[in-house]
């Protein structure tokens, strides 16, 4: 949705629906007295039409109803807290994809790059992944209408749809001269939440959750139960850069590692009053236990998190979790004719570990500044810090695609070994492309940013060529968090 119009105004008018008070900065009104009358109610929303009308009938330039409206609602949820938000049609759409874990569609993930559509990576399994589509294909048209100008979001509007039908995707890429044009039957696509499944050691498995959805217990206990199959007695849950999905889901998980009844986590909120969340099945995998966390693993994570390190059921090794302890309901609120189908995801609750901690800290005031007091998230047992790097010139290759594109040649050119790690020389050719991009950098902050360079360029090559789960066993042994996990279990760890 485009801006339309400065965002002073749009976040003015949404905060002027709770009171007029907060747009002037003054104490609101509820401070002052404890219930707001039903006439203060009343001229709140008339004084948010007669602004909105104002605004309509008088501004510099035309605007709609519709951006306004989404704007004051955004600004109006925003001003609550972080994690409030108006759901727009095309957002509830997403929203429901990825938390149901499965969409008729090609399978394949779409990015701009150099300003056109351009395939990322397709899923494995995929129609679009069996019929050859490669990442760094340039999508040119779809059933041959130019994509030019269309955003990601449009696009994948065009290329899902019911199963059985066919879309014709229309390519260009890097290498060949003719654009090839790939006729896609659609078809189910499978989201899973667990993404890797694989044995570090004889007796040590490793499951990668990488979200919380309907299916994430399911296919948490059925990814254990194979690895026990294989010989595991003692598993590896990483939940790093898992930043929730749907909350019961957590507690279906937990449920796995817990004995039945144990409270896995209490939630507490004006509206929904106090509610105990307990375990129900009974132990499930009874082995040693690691958890990998980090500062990504959030809400659903921690809700996971706390419960298995309170109910002493699991060894914590990571670094600090986010620190998301609320709950947000989803209010599915219908077809708007005209507009679309909308929905609103609004904060409930706070959630309490077993032990009665509150670990959020999005609804503290202070919790972007440096120096807030750090009393929020699950610290983990074993602290593990990430490796350090130079922000400004990894925001520099991330953000202007620069790995991606050097990938793109490079795996046009070279054979991917399923053992491949960047090496030496590899590094070298990529500095001559920095310098060919005229990229500026120091000595010292290509060495500090060496590591994270080399698992960039593993992730945008290799993942051209390999399975996910393959990415995840090579950098296993690179990876320290999982070392000192794997040094935890055997016994060689020390604390």
């Amino acid at each position: 949705m485009k801006n339309l119009v400065p965002g002073w105004v749009a976040v003015t008018t949404g905060m002027l629906l709770l009171t007029a008070a907060l747009v002037l900065g003054l104490p609101p009104v509820a401070a002052a007295q404890d219930e707001e009358t039903p006439v203060a109610r009343a001229s709140s929303l008339e004084l948010f039409f007669d602004v909105y009308g104002m605004t309509r009938s008088s501004y510099v330039d035309t605007v709609q109803s519709r951006e306004l409206v989404e704007e004051a609602l955004q600004g109006m949820l925003q001003s609550l807290d972080p994690n409030s938000v108006l759901l727009t049609p095309e957002e509830f759409e997403n929203l429901q994809i990825q938390l149901e874990g499965s969409f008729e569609g090609v399978g394949i993930t779409l990015g701009q790059r150099d300003s056109w559509l351009t395939v990322i990576s397709p899923i494995e399994g995929t129609p679009a992944y069996r019929a050859g589509m490669k990442a760094g294909d340039r999508i040119i048209e779809i059933d041959g209408v130019s994509t030019e100008g269309i955003t990601t979001t449009e696009a994948v509007s065009f290329i899902r749809g019911p199963g059985g039908t066919i879309v014709d995707l229309t390519v260009r890429r890097p290498g060949m001269d003719e654009p090839i044009v790939f006729p896609i039957e659609r078809d189910v696509i499978d989201f899973p939440s667990v993404s890797a499944t694989f044995m570090v050691e004889p007796d040590i498995g490793y499951v990668r959750l990488t979200r919380f959805s309907e299916e994430s217990a399911t296919e948490v206990y059925t990814a254990i139960d194979a690895l026990r199959d294989q010989g595991a007695e003692k598993m590896i849950l990483d939940i790093r850069g898992n930043s929730g999905g749907l909350m019961l889901p957590s507690i279906d998980v937990a449920d796995i590692f817990l004995p039945a009844g144990a409270v896995v986590v209490t939630t507490r909120g004006q509206a929904v009053g106090e509610y105990t969340y307990r375990t129900r099945r009974g132990v499930l995998y009874d082995g040693d236990l690691v958890l990998l966390v980090d500062g990504g693993s959030a809400s659903s994570s921690e809700i996971l998190a706390g419960a298995l390190q309170d109910q002493n059921a699991a060894t914590l090794i990571g670094t600090r979790t986010f620190g998301k302890g609320s709950v947000q309901s989803l209010s599915d609120l219908g077809e708007y004719p005209g507009l679309g189908h909308y929905a609103v995801k609004l904060t409930t609750a706070r959630y309490y570990t077993p032990n009665g901690n509150c670990i959020d800290r999005t609804l503290r005031e202070d919790f972007l500044e440096s120096d807030a007091e750090e009393t929020w998230g699950i610290i983990p047992d074993i602290t593990v810090e990430a490796d350090s790097f130079g922000v400004a010139l990894v925001a520099e290759l991330e953000f202007d695609g620069h790995f991606f594109h050097f990938a793109v040649d490079y795996t046009l050119e070279n054979e991917i070994a399923l053992d491949f790690w960047p090496d030496d020389l590899l590094l070298q050719e990529f500095r001559e492309f920095m310098d060919s991009e005229e990229i500026d950098y120091t000595e010292e902050e290509f060495a500090e940013s060496r590591f994270y360079i080399e698992r960039a360029l593993l992730r945008e090559i290799a993942l051209r060529e390999w399975p996910m789960n393959r990415f995840y066993e090579v950098t296993a042994p690179h990876d320290e968090a999982v070392i000192s996990a794997i040094e935890f279990l055997s016994g060689d760890a020390q604390l």
